[in-house]
């Protein structure tokens, strides 16, 4: 669907510490009777967070209802929503890429409207609910231009690097920080006899462009010009990919250009392959910590010897569109779930991760899930993918590109070039940059 930019008690001591949460609580307990409707994602990530519907309800007599949806509906969904003058939903659930699309298009309230000051978050979760984004990232032609929060960042998510502990240390193989050498270095020494050195998702489209996207920005490559030109025909990009495709053709298994995360979660939890990118939220908690290691991303080392990390943000916020047919009633519930004593409630259950950093470091829940440290690593150095509405079509086209370099169709440069006049020509057509 092609889019144009013209067109909420926890404890009393405790909420004490938190601004404005008892008052909060109050408002929600003195207000209308009603029912907040959420249109959110039918998986772990939103699960979680609908078992606390029933406290808030206990503590201030707001019913709470969770509409869930699968991937693509959800989007669908709520698009028909906020586009109508009527709104459907109270809340929306937003995955990361879809906020250029619902803030930039000033479809939803900016939380300044109703007094709020963001605190606690990670600087990488609350990046994703920024608009118009952070420095470094482009800004779209026409995108509405008012600054602010625009959601709360409530179930984080972040591509970590997840390697055998026990095969690394037999090959002694244990950097500080991991780079792409190191990968290749353990992947030599683990393929053979039935195990490989590697893993990953080639599924085209989000697939092989999310598990390759560390890889492209550790080495200096990128997706977009300033004026939003594709910017993947580089020297830099060409050297990534012909690095990824080494890993695909020598060291992955048999049938990869199929595998989806539960291929590549079970390669790894059961031992028939050494490393991967993967998502941690839903994996994280199923495997054998003792021999399976959740860490930053690997990189490219620096002449000043640091080593660049890109880490792709992947977080899921909740926003109020504009036509919510109850927004104070929302905005109440959903500072109620992002504040620290909710996160730490689902936090505690390993399946959705948090997004405060006094939560993912708190030493009760780090005793539980040691991984929340690099994750908390992961989040802070994050980067978020392109903050334009276009994006779901140009990850669709490099991914296919992807995949075919990495099945030997094509080269890694032709893949390149291919997808960027495929880029370029679509960004053109819908108005994304001048013709």
């Amino acid at each position: 669907m092609r889019i144009r930019w013209w067109r909420v008690v926890a404890v009393v001591c405790l909420c004490a510490l938190l601004t404005g949460c008892g008052q909060i609580l109050a408002e929600a307990r003195n207000a209308k009777p009603t029912i907040v409707q959420v249109a959110a994602f039918a998986g772990p990530e939103s699960s979680v967070l609908e078992e606390l519907a029933p406290l808030y309800e206990k503590q201030t007599g707001v019913k709470i209802r969770f509409v869930k949806f699968s991937y693509d509906a959800l989007y669908t969904k709520e698009l028909q929503s906020i586009y109508g003058k009527n709104g459907i939903y109270d809340v929306i659930f937003m995955d990361d890429p879809w906020v250029p699309t619902f803030a930039g298009g000033g479809y939803l309230h900016n939380l300044s409207d109703f007094g709020y000051r963001p605190e606690g978050f990670v600087k990488g979760a609350l990046q994703v609910v920024q608009w118009p984004p952070p420095r470094g990232y482009p800004v779209p032609k026409g995108a509405q231009m008012k600054p602010g929060i625009y959601g709360l960042p409530v179930t984080g998510n972040v591509t970590m690097f997840v390697y055998r502990k026990d095969w690394a240390k037999k090959y002694g193989i244990q950097p500080d920080r991991w780079t792409w050498d190191d990968v290749f270095r353990l992947a030599e020494k683990t393929t053979g006899g039935g195990k490989y050195g590697w893993v990953m998702r080639s599924g085209s489209g989000n697939s092989a462009v999310t598990d390759f996207y560390p890889m492209l920005l550790a080495y200096g490559g990128k997706y977009f010009n300033d004026d939003w030109t594709c910017a993947l025909d580089s020297p830099e990009a060409l050297r990534a990919l012909t690095h990824w495709v080494k890993l695909f053709r020598t060291y992955a298994p048999p049938g990869s250009a199929s595998f989806g995360s539960d291929a590549v979660g079970n390669y790894m939890a059961k031992g028939k392959a050494a490393a991967a990118i993967m998502w941690p939220s839903g994996w994280a908690n199923q495997m054998d910590r003792s021999k399976i290691g959740f860490v930053t991303v690997p990189g490219v080392k620096q002449p000043d010897g640091s080593v660049l990390q890109a880490p792709e943000v992947g977080v899921w916020s909740v926003g109020i569109p504009k036509n919510a047919p109850h927004a104070q009633e929302a905005y109440r519930f959903i500072r109620w779930l992002a504040d620290k004593q909710q996160q730490k409630r689902y936090g505690s259950s390993g399946v959705a991760v948090p997004t405060r950093t006094d939560v993912l470091l708190d030493s009760q829940l780090l005793k539980k899930w040691p991984y929340y440290a690099a994750f908390y690593d992961s989040l802070e150095k994050g980067r978020m993918r392109p903050r334009t509405p276009a994006w779901p079509m140009v990850e669709q086209i490099f991914g296919n590109e992807v995949v075919r370099a990495e099945l030997g169709e094509i080269t890694p440069q032709q893949a390149l070039r291919n997808a960027c006049e495929q880029i370029d020509h679509y960004m053109r057509l819908h108005g994304y940059v001048k013709k």
